[in-house]
């Protein structure tokens, strides 16, 4: 049974109310690079890869169906990618994902995805003003609002970034990693 109705106010909510379970654990260094207190925001990661280790004497734990290596979040919380998965069946069911960025009140500067390939959907909810995602597209810088609707964009392609805002504002990227493989089944 999913969480989600298709109603796109009452599906925030029930995102939002998972988002806020949710510890993110960013980095220092990262955090300070983009101004963000850690007791206020971060991001974290939930699905797989392929690096085992996350330092030397932690490992991750391994997949044999994905043949990957489960994040953190997604060995500890594996509840929230079928979530995730209902949520993208009620609101973009022809989107494959393997990933997805969860944030917390994390205004990142503009940047490329590296580690993404082809397309990414965001979406955003909480109570903010502000906080458009803006991508530029051939030198024009268009703003979109991931709370009104899910957002589509390339985001190892083009930069992007998001404006101010004021409030509580949680997002959620889905994409495929560069280690993505199509399901088969």
């Amino acid at each position: 049974m999913s969480h989600f109705s298709g109603i796109w106010k009452d599906d925030l909510l029930v995102l939002e109310s998972f988002l806020e379970t949710i510890e993110y654990k960013t980095a220092t260094d990262r955090l300070q690079a983009y101004g963000i207190k850690r007791s206020e925001g971060g991001s974290v990661t939930l699905g797989f890869t392929n690096r085992g280790k996350m330092s030397k004497t932690k490992c991750r734990e391994f997949c044999p169906i994905k043949k990957k290596y489960k994040t953190k979040l997604m060995a500890e919380r594996p509840e929230l990618l079928e979530m995730l998965e209902q949520f993208r069946d009620t609101w973009f069911p022809c989107y494959q994902f393997d990933s997805a960025q969860l944030n917390r009140n994390y205004k990142i500067p503009p940047h490329r995805d590296k580690g993404n390939i082809g397309d990414s959907v965001i979406v955003c909810c909480g109570e903010f003003t502000g906080g458009e995602l803006v991508v530029n597209v051939d030198d024009d810088n268009i703003s979109f609002r991931p709370d009104k609707q899910p957002v589509v964009f390339n985001g190892s392609k083009h930069t992007h970034w998001v404006k101010e805002f004021e409030g509580l504002r949680y997002s959620v990227v889905f994409f495929k990693s560069r280690f993505w493989k199509p399901d088969t089944d």
